[in-house]
């Protein structure tokens, strides 16, 4: 089925159209001091007129420029939660990552993506209202992933203008949904050095062969033509990249993930990087593990910081 090599421009291009760029005009509206970091509630703009918070951490100790860290939360149809979870401030331990890397020393953002948390609708719930703009979207010759790359792409703009950040040294981290869009958002914004998915994908082969539903920003038109997720993967290379997963995911295929791993490899051996991508498969399933985690962020240090314990 395949016809013709996947490259950065026809992926945008299979996306369908992207919201129109614009600055993050960001504002701060509220501190809250948590002694070794400080956490900021934010306001940014993510396309002319629309408007999504945040929330930004920046250590106690920093005093230049340094590495930092865009973290998308899950999904788990918990719409309730967005930004909030990475934030430490509800939801899963495991999913803290923002508060995590904040304490590790790395200024930290995340947000809500659309239909989550605060940017949830007024009257349609949960997985209807994602249905509702996936396919208006589809209609208007978008897609529900062009959306959701493109506010990650100006919550990206916003964190690398902040005078704490080094905009050369930006990475981006997420489970599940938030695993993602790490792809799509490292694969089409060169900007992202190092990144960390964590339970995000598998090859389309095997989640259709197996049957296997997921969110609805997954599903990329007419994509199969040009090869699979391994292929958007490749397009990340030579820079950093970690798959944190669990063997067993009842929603990610081990099989798929390896598949994803080995044709995105190519792409690394031909510029003599292999060693930037990165499979970490653990026993278990659909989970950021504190293993999982604590090796990762080890690793993330090396990548972005130079660190090396």
């Amino acid at each position: 089925m395949v016809t013709e090599s996947l490259t950065r421009e026809t992926l945008r291009s299979l996306l369908g159209e992207f919201p129109e760029p614009c600055s993050p005009a960001g504002e701060t509206i509220e501190r809250v001091d948590l002694g070794e970091v400080g956490r900021e509630k934010v306001r940014f703009q993510v396309e002319p007129g629309e408007w999504a918070l945040g929330y930004l951490f920046v250590p106690r100790e920093q005093r230049a420029s340094g590495a930092a860290m865009l973290c998308l939360h899950q999904h788990a149809g918990q719409f309730h939660l967005g930004k909030s979870e990475p934030a430490g401030l509800d939801g899963n331990p495991q999913q803290h990552y923002a508060l995590e890397l904040a304490r590790r020393g790395y200024v930290t953002f995340t947000f809500d993506f659309v239909c989550f948390e605060d940017r949830r609708h007024a009257t349609l719930e949960g997985a209807n209202y994602e249905r509702f703009e996936f396919t208006r979207r589809v209609c208007a010759g978008s897609s529900l992933q062009a959306k959701m790359t493109s506010d990650a792409m100006r919550a990206l703009d916003y964190l690398a203008a902040r005078p704490e950040v080094d905009a050369s040294r930006l990475g981006c981290v997420g489970h599940s949904l938030g695993g993602q869009q790490t792809l799509f958002l490292a694969a089409l914004d060169e900007r992202v050095q190092a990144a960390i998915s964590s339970c995000g994908f598998a090859s389309y082969a095997t989640i259709f062969r197996d049957a296997i539903n997921h969110n609805f920003s997954a599903y990329v038109p007419g994509i199969l033509r040009y090869g699979d997720l391994g292929d958007v993967l490749a397009l990340v290379a030579p820079r950093a990249f970690r798959l944190s997963v669990g063997n067993a995911d009842r929603i990610f295929p081990f099989d798929g993930i390896r598949d994803s791993v080995e044709r995105a490899s190519r792409a690394y051996r031909a510029l003599g990087v292999e060693d930037r991508l990165i499979l970490d498969a653990v026993d278990g399933g659909h989970a950021f593990s504190d293993g999982l985690r604590e090796r990762a962020y080890v690793w993330l240090d090396r990548q972005l910081t130079g660190r090396t314990s």
